[in-house]
């Protein structure tokens, strides 16, 4: 028999990867496991009290960001407080039942919903919330029943504009009982109405359920309301319920929710909402992710941090700042950074650290230099090109690419005289390939020629590599002359050649 702990881990990650466009035939083999499971067993999984349920056990609070966290938020979050399951269900049945909860809530209840599209033996139990009006009691004698007051018409231009919203929506907004719903049905009323009367206590009920959330830990919850508050503010244009929103994010934005976010910016799941959530907190959220890269331990870490940052426009003095830190590994990690950003404001502080005493940082900054490609990089990268160690010189000309790189041609050709590595001598080729300028493709043409007064008599080997550079190249010059090398006397010129030949009229 499967233990509570391992099915809920199981079906919490089925339903992230129901989650997961991108993931389909993940997605396929783990519901074919869920299915297989369940086939022999009924379950149960409910939620109470910020933990799960299953089969009558209860289990542990979940660790922020695991599967089994996601699983109860969306449970939470879809308001259900129980599903039966009953041993071989119908596969469609239980299809239907992971596509609803990875959807969003709408209109109606999940059971409703799952009802609607023939699902008739998985139970759903909702929890209802229920609000009940109070009326004030007065012990006055009652001598008479006088006639209500007229109520003016929603239409009537004397009537202010809050009080028309009110008489056309219903009963009047009761923030006491706004705090006894759950938090997506708040969102979804915000949502539709950001500008209504109500919001300014839709956004201090939220901000306490946030304040709640945070505090047992539900991410999952935390998240959904930070971002449903952001998409609200941005529906909304007028000045005076702007600052109303401002003022309530503003008291959202903790450090801890930040870094809460920042830490599941590179699920999957989660990474679109992440980033709305760390832009609108500008440069707080780069901050809080630079701390993040500082001491991400793996490059996977570090390429998910990437990730996020790369859709951030603030925080670039933050950034350079860090190129002098004092640990090796935080300047590596900054430098990689810089890289992929094409930080062309970061090309001076790089370049101080061309000098350091870490190969594994001269090897990023080597690296991060040839990406940005500016023409302020090309003195930098010439120093890199001169490095002691053929690992960075390598690096050096691995990250040249594209014609934004043309200023990076020349540093590249005198490299290539001075080069004795085959190695080296091999990637600064092809680097010149990539960028494909006329002076580069000038050079790969005499490089690529038996013997020449710049390069001397060149081997067949690498005389290949210069052809390979030409294709990629592919500019009117390089097919010239590769087409003229169809009959070069070496014979694995000639095959280098015409398979580049072939290789182009194929694209």
């Amino acid at each position: 028999m499967t233990s509570p702990q391992e099915f809920a881990l199981l079906f919490a990650r089925t339903l992230d990867l129901f989650r997961d466009p991108g993931a389909k035939d993940e997605q396929k083999a783990r519901f074919r496991a869920l299915v297989v499971l369940v086939k022999a067993e009924a379950a149960t999984i409910a939620a109470q009290d910020g933990r799960l349920i299953v089969n009558g056990t209860m289990l542990p609070p979940p660790e922020p960001g695991t599967p089994e966290d996601s699983l109860l938020q969306r449970l939470e979050f879809h308001a259900v407080k129980a599903i039966s399951i009953p041993a071989d269900p119908p596969l469609s049945e239980m299809f239907e039942l992971l596509k609803v909860l990875a959807e969003q809530p709408g209109e109606e209840d999940i059971a409703t919903r799952l009802r609607g599209s023939g699902t008739t033996r998985i139970g759903i139990e909702i929890q209802r919330f229920v609000i009940e009006a109070t009326v004030p009691v007065t012990t006055a004698p009652k001598l008479a029943s006088p006639a209500p007051p007229a109520q003016p018409a929603p239409s009537d231009p004397d009537v202010p504009p809050i009080v028309q919203e009110t008489l056309m929506h219903g009963t009047a907004f009761s923030p006491a009982a706004a705090a006894t719903r759950p938090s997506a049905e708040l969102l979804a009323e915000l949502l539709e109405r950001p500008s209504g009367p109500h919001a300014g206590d839709l956004l201090a009920v939220l901000g306490r359920q946030l304040e709640t959330a945070m505090k047992m830990h539900r991410m999952g919850q935390s998240l959904a309301i930070i971002v449903g508050v952001v998409r609200a503010e941005q529906q909304v244009t007028d000045a005076t319920r702007r600052r109303q929103y401002s003022i309530a994010l503003k008291r959202m934005y903790s450090k801890a929710l930040l870094e809460a976010v920042a830490e599941v910016a590179n699920i999957p799941g989660h990474r679109d909402d992440a980033l709305l959530v760390l832009r609108r907190a500008g440069e707080d959220g780069v901050e809080v992710l630079l701390d993040l890269l500082a001491a991400a331990p793996t490059i996977d870490e570090r390429r998910g941090i990437f990730m996020a940052l790369t859709g951030m426009k603030e925080g670039t003095d933050q950034l350079v700042h860090m190129l002098g830190h004092h640990q090796w590994f935080v300047v590596r990690n900054v430098a990689e950074l810089a890289g992929e950003l094409g930080l062309d404001e970061a090309v001076p502080a790089l370049a101080q650290q061309l000098d350091h005493d870490d190969e594994r940082v001269r090897k990023a900054v080597a690296l991060a230099l040839a990406k940005i490609g500016s023409s302020g990089a090309a003195e930098p990268l010439r120093r890199a090109l001169r490095d002691k160690s053929p690992e960075v010189r390598i690096q050096a000309a691995l990250g040249v690419g594209g014609r934004k790189s043309s200023a990076l041609a020349m540093p590249l050709v005198v490299a290539m005289e001075e080069e004795e590595d085959e190695r080296v001598e091999r990637e600064l080729i092809l680097a010149l390939g990539r960028i494909g300028s006329p002076a580069a493709v000038q050079a790969l043409i005499k490089f690529a020629q038996p013997g020449g007064r710049l390069f001397g008599r060149q081997p067949a080997g690498l005389r290949a590599i210069a052809i390979e550079a030409l294709r990629l190249a592919a500019t009117p010059a390089a097919v010239g002359t590769l087409e003229g090398l169809t009959d070069d006397g070496d014979k694995q010129v000639r095959a280098a050649a015409q398979s580049a030949l072939a290789d182009l009229k194929r694209k």
